[in-house]
């Protein structure tokens, strides 16, 4: 595998671990309470709130993109966020597992140059 295929790669890579931040507010949304109709809301905010957040100030086609390093540290946020979210709905070893990852994808991200993408 070549170096543009592993980069392309580690941007799937980071797509995916995003996705993985809103699957965990949602379980733990889920989890904060024993009845459906309090937990589905919570449930269904938390990653919405993420998403806006994400949208608005991180993506790459992010209206009002910040520039680094503010927009890295409302990222390590948010990545920090999905990994207390695991070690509550799911446990610690899947949240180290996730924290692992995420910061796997963030080095290589610094080593390739890919901030801006």
């Amino acid at each position: 595998m070549n170096e543009g295929s592993m980069k392309q790669l580690n941007l799937v890579f980071r797509f995916v671990l995003e996705m993985l931040v809103l699957v965990a507010l949602f379980l733990f949304g889920l989890g904060l309470s024993d009845e459906a109709f309090i937990a589905l809301p919570l449930a269904l905010m938390l990653p919405a709130a993420v998403m806006v957040v994400w949208g608005l100030f991180v993506a790459p086609r992010a209206s009002r993109r910040l520039k680094d390093p503010v927009r890295l540290g409302v990222e390590l946020i948010i990545w920090f966020v999905g990994v207390l979210a695991f070690a509550f709905a799911v446990g610690l070893f899947v949240a180290i597992l996730f924290g692992l990852a995420v910061l796997i994808s963030l080095a290589l991200m610094f080593y390739w140059g890919q901030r801006g993408a």
